[in-house]
């Protein structure tokens, strides 16, 4: 029962955040008016902020329709539905950017308002502009998100630990959507600037067009977010996401995401050529174990360039397939190239590491001389030393005769010694 009601104060929440939207109210005969003297803005605690509320409480921008903030129930807080109202009233009088900002534009316009008689109300809603995304909307579209969901928080502060998961589910839907909508919301405006600078006017009309289907869209995508509807906003956006992809196109302009999925592409060509050229070159005895294994790493790495261009981190999917990019390359480069040389490498560094426990147990003696002329106790610390010794001179015998992985245990074992004879004084 409880999530019912809960359900239904959300989808009620939603609908009055939509309502409040699209209502046209014309201002009042005995309008507010207000001297504006400080930046007002989301978290300001200040009896300028009931004034500025009942300003647009009188004048077509309603903070609420009912409780607090509504008419005659102003409050000196600045919240998100004032923050809202904020918008529309910025959108209406031309002020810019419409952030809900209430700063010295705002307070000019304010001025400007009062003396000349009023505000200009709130528009009526029209058919949705042909002339590309409008930041003033997508501003106001996110002061609708901001506002709908402080209500949503309220809502499911009274929810019942019986609907805790789903309750909790639900959110993570909720903040999912929002995130994709402030997402396509950047991706429209930034697609905008690119069509903005073609100079070809047809070009420009045709890119335009599709930015204005994106932009419809995302007003879908929001309203069914409104009305908790996630996977269908999900499915508006992916839409939106496409036709800024078209609109992208035909300015000729690329994004991060055309880049990295044509990378992709390329690589995985480049590892099945390269996986051809590896099999050759085993088959004629030349080593690739090396080689292999960088092509392995390579299709490691392309493996989560894709899933970070399925997780629209189109950034981090170009660089990890630049990086197995990368890695095709050394893996050629690798072919016949991990035998012999690195056999001597590594008799090289035995042969310094030998070297190096013969340097510590000479020390070890000279500490352990020093140790007895001052007479101290050195317990086994000279029967230790010596069976290091031994186990040296093993290890001399074992690299000469090419058996290097006793020679490293010998090694080893002879440290241990060492180490356990110094801690005898």
């Amino acid at each position: 029962m409880t999530h019912w009601i809960i359900k239904d104060a959300k989808l009620m929440l939603a609908f009055g955040a939509i309502a409040t939207a699209l209502l046209v109210l014309a201002p009042s005969a005995d309008a507010a008016t207000c001297s504006i003297t400080k930046d007002l803005q989301l978290g300001t605690m200040d009896e300028e902020v009931r004034c500025l509320q009942q300003y647009l409480n009188s004048n077509g921008y309603p903070i609420a329709t009912t409780g607090v903030g509504s008419l005659g129930k102003e409050t000196t807080e600045f919240k998100a539905l004032t923050q809202a109202a904020v918008v529309k009233w910025q959108i209406a009088n031309g002020v810019s950017p419409a952030t809900g900002y209430f700063g010295p534009k705002s307070r000019a316009k304010l001025a400007q308002l009062i003396s000349g008689g009023g505000s200009t109300p709130a528009p009526t809603p029209t058919t949705p502009p042909t002339s590309g995304a409008d930041t003033s909307t997508t501003a106001l579209l996110i002061a609708k998100i901001a506002k709908l969901e402080a209500e949503l928080k309220v809502a499911l502060a009274n929810q019942n630990d019986d609907d805790e998961d789903e309750d909790s589910e639900d959110d993570e839907d909720l903040s999912e959507v929002k995130d994709r909508l402030q997402e396509v919301r950047d991706d429209i405006e930034d697609a905008q600037d690119e069509v903005d600078d073609e100079a070809d006017q047809v070009t420009r009309d045709a890119a335009n067009t599709d930015l204005d289907n994106a932009q419809e869209r995302f007003e879908n995508a929001l309203e069914n977010f409104f009305d908790d509807e996630y996977d269908d906003a999900l499915d508006d956006l992916d839409d939106a996401d496409e036709f800024i992809e078209d609109a992208l196109d035909e300015v000729g302009s690329s994004s991060d995401a055309d880049e990295a999925e044509e990378l992709i592409d390329e690589v995985e060509e480049r590892i099945d050529d390269a996986e051809d050229e590896i099999e050759e070159a085993d088959a004629d005895g030349e080593s690739t174990s090396d080689a292999e294994d960088l092509l392995d790493e390579a299709k490691e790495t392309l493996d989560e360039a894709e899933e970070a261009l399925d997780d629209g981190d189109d950034d981090e999917a170009l660089d990890l397939a630049e990086e197995a990019d990368d890695l095709v390359d050394d893996a050629l480069d690798a072919i016949g190239e991990d035998s012999d040389d690195d056999d001597d490498s590594d008799s090289d560094d035995l042969e310094d590491d030998l070297d190096d426990a013969w340097d510590e147990l000479d020390q070890a003696w000279e500490d352990f001389d020093e140790a007895e002329d001052d007479g101290e106790d050195t317990g086994d610390a000279e029967d230790l030393l010596e069976e290091a010794e031994d186990l040296l001179n093993d290890a001399d015998e074992a690299f000469d005769d090419g058996d290097e992985d006793d020679a490293e245990d010998l090694i080893d074992e002879a440290r241990d010694l060492i180490d356990e004879a110094l801690d005898e004084f």
